[in-house]
């Protein structure tokens, strides 16, 4: 066996996308967990570490790499599973037991060196336009070079390359990239003239491009390839092959080609574009072997709406207990490419981070598109809401959605047009102690190890939110596990819990970062000895507020208000202090 190849074979590949092409994955902090193919079983116990590039199941004990998993689940021996991983990934194996005979071999290798042919234009004479064009849009060298960037001049040296290359009229043909001119009988590259995006499957081969043309030329802005044996668009996302690598492990929709490299730079790795006007079944399967709940952020004009909308119609066909999709707002007028350009990320992160669940974003949406000015108009906005709910496989989504919409019909029937008053506007103080819980539940989970130091306050906390109520008592009962040696199913327990917590992590990280993910155990500690200190001492803050609230609801002097805002400051303070 050639150990070396071995090592070098892993690190190549990542065991997330070697696994969860043969079962779907959940992530759960940074593992990921899914049901075990190796014994019959309803609940996921199998994880899938990412960093170790491990798996382990927790009820049958199956466990091993990459290669085991591959070997175990095909049923074929070592040196098949290298050889199958190995192919899939393009990296050449001297493993020979099994030939995997790829009949489009001669398509992906034409595709390949067109790719690198382009990509060597853009950096000579003939690209300088170009990279202007690029630099204008404040595309840096390195994403041209992790995106792969091109330029095809407008003549015909690529095709004498690449008949010296020995490529036949015949596989160019079948690229897409060339067409037989019905005049000349000659052939014709479709980009000439163009900025080349080549469009990369999600093992790395090029199958496909997209060409934007310079100059105000009275033809298509963009065109991509045709479908091709190797290329059908709805089948792949551009940027997934670099997303589903990215650090944050989470899937952004965008529309095109400049916003998908922008939001790259700026940090968003996980953006992604589908490759049309429309998403399909395969696209949103792929968002979700990434994480649960991808997030839409098209343009913010009535265009970018209106597409966001169409894709509803489909995600409803396909949404999960657990897995859905969320809709970011955009300024009016704007898009991704364009705010970063302007030095606006920060926007895009705020929009991001307070993105709308999908079943929020059919109502808004809706009302956004449609008219709605009369009670007829509305009364038939409903209706439609009603009808798209009902396309939803899930029985018990279903019936939560159309609850949902008919208390937002409600909601629009009583709605009064005035404007609040400042009695209105006083946050009751019960949000505050929920935000409290919430952090220090969020720690926990966040920290599973620091249980023991924590315990006796822990067991104090009273939570107010029946929610809270809930998850302090799952907590409470994994520790048991803890406590009789069984670490490793305590923090899976632990983990799994954040797949129900996704909003509550985000809220509790924004007012306390010590009970995130990338705070250490000591100072998630010390953190929630200061939380708690703030805990116990608010009932006597509550109970003085309370009192300040009843007078100011009799008498409304400027003595009480000024009280009352005093009470508030200090609770204010004492959460973010």
């Amino acid at each position: 066996m050639n150990r070396e190849f071995i090592e070098f074979l892993k690190s190549k590949i990542s065991i997330v996308d070697i696994v969860s092409s043969r079962i779907r994955l959940r992530r759960a902090g940074k593992d990921w967990f899914g049901l075990c193919p190796f014994h019959r079983e309803k609940t996921g116990s199998l994880k899938v570490d990412a960093d170790r590039g491990y798996y382990y199941c927790f009820g049958c004990g199956a466990h091993g790499d990459a290669i085991s998993f591959v070997q175990n689940f095909d049923k074929i021996s070592f040196s098949e599973a290298v050889e199958n991983i190995a192919n899939s990934h393009g990296i050449p194996s001297p493993y020979k037991e099994k030939v995997f005979a790829d009949p489009n071999k001669p398509i992906y290798d034409a595709m390949t060196e067109m790719k690198n042919w382009f990509i060597k234009q853009l950096n000579e004479p003939m690209g300088k336009n170009a990279k202007k064009y690029l630099a204008s849009r404040k595309i840096s060298q390195e994403s041209m070079e992790k995106f792969q960037l091109g330029f095809a001049p407008n003549n015909h040296e690529l095709f004498k390359h690449l008949r010296q290359q020995g490529i036949p009229d015949d596989v160019l043909l079948k690229t897409g990239a060339y067409n037989r001119s019905k005049y000349r009988n000659e052939m014709v590259n479709r980009y000439n003239g163009r900025l080349i995006f080549p469009i990369i499957d999600s093992v790395g081969k090029c199958i496909g491009f997209g060409g934007r043309i310079l100059g105000k030329e009275d033809t298509a802005k963009y065109i991509n390839s045709p479908e091709t044996e190797l290329f059908i668009k709805s089948d792949h996302l551009y940027g997934y092959f670099l997303a589903k690598r990215g650090k944050t492990r989470e899937i952004i929709l965008t529309e095109g080609y400049l916003d998908v490299i922008s939001m790259h730079q700026a940090g968003f790795d996980g953006t992604v574009a589908p490759l049309g006007t429309s998403i399909s079944e395969t696209q949103i399967n792929m968002c979700w072997n990434v994480c649960d709940n991808p997030v839409v952020a098209l343009d913010g004009d009535s265009a970018g709406i209106k597409a966001s909308y169409r894709w509803i119609d489909k995600m409803l066909s396909l949404i999960r207990a657990g897995q859905s999709f969320k809709f970011a707002k955009l300024p009016q007028g704007s898009d991704p490419d364009q705010l970063i350009a302007d030095d606006h990320a920060d926007v895009i992160k705020n929009a991001v981070s307070s993105a709308s669940p999908l079943s929020d974003w059919m109502w808004e949406g809706a009302f956004l598109l449609y008219p709605s000015e009369t009670p007829e108009q509305k009364a038939a906005i409903v209706k439609m809401l009603m009808s798209k709910a009902e396309t939803i496989s899930d029985v018990a989504i279903k019936r939560l959605y159309v609850q949902a919409i008919k208390q937002k019909e409600r909601d629009l029937y009583y709605r009064k047009s005035k404007t609040p008053t400042r009695k209105e506007n006083i946050r009751p103080v019960v949000s505050v102690r929920e935000k409290l819980e919430k952090i220090f539940i969020v720690t926990i989970t966040n920290h599973p190890y620091i249980i023991d130091k924590i315990i006796e306050s822990f067991t104090k906390l009273e939570p107010m939110n029946s929610q809270m109520q809930r998850l302090k008592s799952k907590i409470l009962d994994c520790y048991e596990d803890y406590r009789n040696g069984e670490t490793e199913k305590y923090v899976a327990a632990i983990s799994s819990l954040k797949k129900e917590m996704e909003m509550e992590i985000k809220d509790a990280e924004l007012h306390a970062r010590f009970s995130g993910e990338n705070s250490t155990d000591d100072e998630a500690v010390e953190g929630l000895a200061k939380l708690m200190d703030k805990y116990l001492a608010e009932p006597i803050v509550a109970a003085d507020l309370q009192t300040a609230t009843s007078s100011l609801k009799s008498t409304f002097s400027e003595s009480d208000w000024q009280r009352l805002k005093a009470l508030k400051q200090e609770i204010i303070s004492r959460v973010d202090r």
